[in-house]
């Protein structure tokens, strides 16, 4: 395409000929009279994304970028087109508002049409149609091409990047881990220690000192909790969980977590009631982490259930699709319930319902603080057994508090590759 600027008439129909060959006469003459030149610097909107389509524009020389406009209201670089190409044709034909901007990124010569001569043409010319037709399926194919190519490069990039964040994941696990340990080996030699302290005569004879020391074995027995939690998620979140399969009875699991739990439900008036649990089948799987699932579910009702209600725990054998026969728990509360926003994340590490008190002195209290790890653990271990859990809930309202459910199912066909660990029944862990 000739880089000189045009001007006359003749000029113009010159290049609308070259454009468009096989024109008709009349046609080509009305598009020319409709022409207006337009020489732009650098820099220059020629029309903006949003904006009504109301001109057609072909490029005689210079440069033009397409950009989209993003939702944080920056903007995307789409393509760069040239001479001898139309833009703006796409909010004329579907008589809409246009989907890019457009901006001159070098001096630039284009031909402006207005949309009323232009779909006159366009009305009674298959040729110009055809033409734009074919521009605009090269565009198409072009832009196919681009973002095929920008979507392999964004996916590599993601790849490394999730490959960096693994390796990071995995280094702040192990350190995390670590740590936990060494550090609970030290608090629970101290809570020992604290504990025959504050049995000794001299200690509760003496109600300052052990009104002090009934202070340090409570903060001592939270910090080892904490401890045990986060190498709980350690265990159950590590690729490939060991789980020590042995056949267990889920209902004496719960009569451990009832004895555990009996003074927390005492103390706020609670009830927790189980049904359906001796019936079901002796289960195949690891003691020491369905206790601790099952631990954290009825913890997780009492913790979010105000004084006088009710945690119940029951038991059946159903069918489900993706895992055939199963155990199927449903651990339910009288509590202020789940937003429905939040069903997703409830499971994610640190996860809390609700204003949630930073420094409880227990985490069976009333929205009392803790680690946030509960569900996380219940989920790492359920799904470590091959099962799934979910949770269900009308929403969030700490004053008509309309409850929540856990359902857990435990697949009965185990892996042949598994076998019992050992023969006599798993007694619950405390």
């Amino acid at each position: 395409m000739d880089s000189s600027p045009i001007s006359s008439q003749r000029e113009i129909e010159e290049f609308f000929t070259s454009l468009l060959s096989g024109l008709k006469e009349e046609d080509l003459r009305e598009l020319t009279e409709a022409a207006e030149v337009r020489s732009l610097p650098t820099g220059v909107v020629i029309c903006r994304e949003g904006e009504e389509g109301d001109a057609v524009y072909a490029i005689v020389n210079g440069e033009l970028e397409i950009l989209k406009q993003l939702d944080d209201e920056s903007e995307r670089h789409l393509h760069y087109t040239g001479p001898g190409e139309f833009v703006g044709e796409m909010a004329i034909l579907q008589q809409g508002p246009r989907t890019a901007t457009v901006r001159t990124s070098k001096p630039t010569t284009i031909v402006e049409i207005r949309r009323e001569p232009f779909m006159r043409v366009l009305k009674r010319s298959p040729t110009l149609g055809f033409r734009l037709l074919l521009r605009l399926t090269d565009r198409l194919r072009d832009s196919d091409q681009q973002s095929i190519a920008e979507l392999r490069r964004a996916n590599e990039e993601l790849t490394r990047a999730l490959r960096k964040l693994e390796r990071i994941d995995k280094t702040k696990t192990d350190f995390i881990q670590v740590s936990a340990h060494e550090l609970r080996t030290p608090v629970a030699s101290l809570l020992g220690y604290a504990q025959m302290l504050n049995d000794s005569p001299a200690v509760q004879d003496n109600a300052q000192l052990r009104t002090l020391m009934e202070g340090i074995v409570t903060g001592t027995n939270r910090l080892h909790r904490v401890f045990n939690s986060i190498l709980d998620v350690s265990r159950v979140m590590s690729e490939g969980t060991e789980v020590r399969r042995s056949p267990v009875s889920l209902s004496v699991i719960f009569d451990g977590i009832a004895a555990d739990l009996g003074q927390a439900l005492s103390e706020r008036d609670l009830t927790l009631e189980r049904e359906g649990l001796s019936a079901l089948p002796i289960y195949l799987g690891d003691p020491d982490l369905l206790y601790k699932a099952f631990y954290q579910l009825v913890n997780n009702g009492i913790k979010y259930t105000p004084d006088g209600g009710r945690i119940r725990a029951s038991g059946r054998v159903v069918k489900a699709p993706s895992l055939g026969e199963c155990i199927e728990i449903v651990v339910e509360d009288t509590g202020i319930g789940i937003a429905r926003e939040d069903l997703d994340v409830i499971f994610a590490k640190f996860y809390r319902t609700g204003e949630v008190a930073l420094h409880s002195s227990g985490t069976t209290k009333f929205k009392g603080g803790g680690p946030g790890l509960g569900l996380t653990i219940a989920q790492g271990a359920v799904l470590a057994h091959g099962g799934l859990i979910r949770a269900d809930s009308p929403g969030y309202d700490e004053e008509t508090c309309p409850g929540s459910r856990f359902i857990v199912q435990l697949p009965l066909e185990q892996p042949a590759t598994q076998a019992p660990a050992d023969p006599s029944p798993g007694d619950a862990p405390r």
